[in-house]
């Protein structure tokens, strides 16, 4: 049976701390690949100013290019209105039907994903991993980990390092003119130059 990673995100843009997470948690897990969904419209964030998915899904590409354990996939982009993951897992689920699914989220989405939308499918057919920043964090995520087992999840808390990266340092850098070339691939650095990405000051979340 194959393991299919499934990471989904904004990715405005994609940076080197996704890879790196998603490379460490594949190691982990031993997972065969890692699906990069690009959202189309983040149900959590649609009402911010968020750049045109044609380019986030080519620097999702551009970084992935090479990388035989990733897959880009526009599932989300290619669907209408708002991205929910239990549409996308379920889509997946039909494509791999022999597979075994685990979901790779961010900590904040770990402590809030029993809120999610009809999270009794998701639970039904992946399980759902996250990493911890800090101790402190890890505490806050074993917790909810044991409230997720009680409703029926199976979850996993990997043990990896974390580089500290944000899409919002990267369009912030860029705004005011400083280098990325540490936090972004050369393909999507180049990319992004080209096509004069995140030159005018536009939303400020997290990606």
């Amino acid at each position: 049976m194959k393991k299919i990673g499934i990471f989904g995100g904004t990715f405005d843009p994609i940076h080197n701390g996704h890879l790196n997470l998603a490379d460490k948690v594949s190691e982990v897990l031993n997972l065969d690949k890692v699906l990069i969904i690009p959202a189309s419209v983040p149900p959590h964030k649609r009402w911010l100013q968020i750049t045109d998915s044609r380019h986030r899904y080519e620097m999702c590409r551009l970084a992935c290019w090479g990388n035989k354990l990733y897959e880009v996939s526009d599932i989300e982009i290619k669907r209408e209105g708002s991205s929910y993951t239990a549409q996308t897992i379920g889509e997946i689920s039909e494509i791999y039907k022999k597979s075994k699914l685990y979901i790779l989220m961010g900590s904040d989405s770990f402590l809030s994903v029993s809120k999610w939308y009809r999270f009794d499918e998701i639970i039904k057919l992946a399980t759902i991993c996250t990493v911890a920043r800090n101790e402190e964090e890890l505490l806050k995520l074993n917790d909810a980990q044991k409230f997720l087992h009680e409703m029926g999840a199976d979850t996993v808390i990997c043990d990896v390092p974390i580089v500290p990266i944000s899409s919002t340092t990267i369009r912030n850098n860029i705004r005011n003119g400083y280098s990325i070339d540490d936090m972004v691939s050369e393909k999507v650095a180049d990319y992004i130059k080209r096509n004069c990405l995140y030159k005018q000051k536009g939303s400020d979340f997290n990606g």
